[in-house]
């Protein structure tokens, strides 16, 4: 283990781990970390948005839009509780801050406390003058589907990646990648002649500035400003060839291979395979959670541990084999793992690693995210919502099959604050619009 460790100490770029190297967090002003913040929220990267907007209040505490952006993260997170506190603490300082007002009405909503979301709204009435008009029904969502009459290489895609400005849909074994501006409804697709280091690309991460592609002989980095294309393989010195999925953490690219978990600092081109496992080795899903790295495999034999960068070393979670996908939420003051199996969801809890079964076998499991308001699933029949109701220990986890996509298979799905995306073969991709 000594010499695994001080061949990872050699890289730098992760908060609180050997990697980390703090020069560039001391340089940053409160603008720049609160506009980081702000790219990472609309991103969707709601841990790391947080953590810029705490850097913000460390510097002023008196910042009222930090607290309410930080809120407005946690709300993401569904961690309702500490995000009706920051709500609170903008408040206190700006009165009338409406956004903050606002949020904490969603909080309160989404925790089933009706009359307390009422003396809100009467609250805010009394500090403006207008009165509260009555809130009307709930507006069905925008659906648009995307095909290869719009520009789509194939109508069976295999991965997706949104924010509210772009979306990004992949093919797998061929095709390169498409994008898809919002702004403009235009899709254009890139390819090896383009940059990518593959056509053959099996994931997709967005970034604030950038895009990372997954492929079967490396990794390809899109910079979304300036659109040039930067490539790590095997000629560069990374030490994987098929990377089956990733995530970002600042500098840092945790990447899920056929060799086990690799960790890549972007900016030296330096990578490592972390020691020590998982077994059996091949990682298909990566999952960030502060100090943690959560690892799935989606294979026979396989399933689900956790890489603790602190100490360097893996431990197995008994899930079962064939994980399809992961997501970090809290249900009251439980943080939690999400585990996406084919034959069904399994819940962690993320301290004391008690699981909880929810059987799903009929629906075949692919996929999972968050959506605008509940967890999605996608899966072989179509798309299941999956609701918590009540609160605490008490709160029961219930799945429903959702109209959409009913009886086609859907491969893939991911959201961001206000789209859902969902990719149904045969088909193509279809996004929700729901109103903001």
């Amino acid at each position: 283990m000594g010499g695994s460790r001080m061949a990872l100490s050699g890289l730098t770029g992760c908060r609180g781990w050997p990697l980390f190297s703090g020069n560039d967090m001391a340089s940053k002003t409160t603008d720049e970390w609160y506009d980081d913040g702000l790219s990472l929220l609309d991103s969707g990267f709601f841990d790391s948005a947080i953590e810029c907007f705490d850097e913000v209040l460390s510097i002023d505490p008196q910042h009222a839009r930090a607290w309410a952006l930080k809120a407005t993260a946690l709300t993401g997170r569904k961690r309702y509780e500490e995000a009706i506190e920051c709500f609170d603490r903008a408040l206190e300082i700006e009165p009338e801050n409406a956004q903050a007002r606002e949020g904490k009405e969603l909080c309160l909503a989404g925790l089933a406390r009706e009359e307390e979301a009422a003396r809100l709204q009467q609250e805010a009435a009394e500090i403006t003058g207008i009165p509260e008009v009555p809130t009307s029904p709930p507006k069905e969502p925008i659906t648009t589907l995307y095909t290869v009459a719009d520009g789509l290489v194939v109508d069976a895609v295999r991965g997706l990646a949104a924010d509210e400005g772009e979306a990004w849909f992949v093919y797998g074994k061929y095709g390169g990648a498409s994008r898809l501006n919002l702004r403009d409804q235009q899709l254009q697709t890139y390819t090896t002649d383009d940059g990518l280091v593959s056509d053959a690309v099996r994931c997709v991460v967005l970034g604030p500035k950038e895009v990372w592609f997954g492929t079967d002989r490396g990794l390809s980095r899109f910079d979304r400003e300036t659109q040039e294309w930067t490539i790590h393989s095997h000629e560069t010195g990374l030490k994987a060839d098929v990377i089956n999925d990733l995530a970002v953490e600042g500098e840092l690219l945790w990447l899920g291979t056929e060799s086990g978990l690799l960790v890549l600092d972007s900016l030296t081109s330096r990578s490592v395979i972390c020691p020590g496992g998982p077994d059996p080795q091949g990682v298909d899903c990566v999952l960030v959670d502060g100090s943690r790295i959560w690892c799935g495999a989606n294979r026979e034999g396989g399933g689900l541990s956790v890489f603790d960068k602190k100490v360097e070393t893996f431990q197995g979670i008994d899930v079962g084999p064939w994980v399809q996908g992961m997501q970090l939420l809290s249900r009251g003051e439980n943080r939690e793992l999400w585990v996406a199996k084919r034959d069904g969801l399994t819940i962690v809890d993320s301290t004391t690693f008690e699981v909880e079964e929810i059987p799903l076998a009929a629906m075949l499991v692919t996929g999972i995210a968050v959506g605008v308001k509940n967890v999605l699933l996608s899966t072989a029949r179509g798309v299941a919502v999956v609701d918590v109701r009540g609160e605490g220990p008490k709160s029961e986890v219930v799945v429903e099959r959702s109209e959409v996509g009913r009886g086609h298979h859907v491969s893939a799905v991911c959201a961001s604050r206000t789209r859902e995306w969902m990719a149904i073969e045969g088909q193509g991709v279809l996004c929700l619009a729901h109103s903001p």
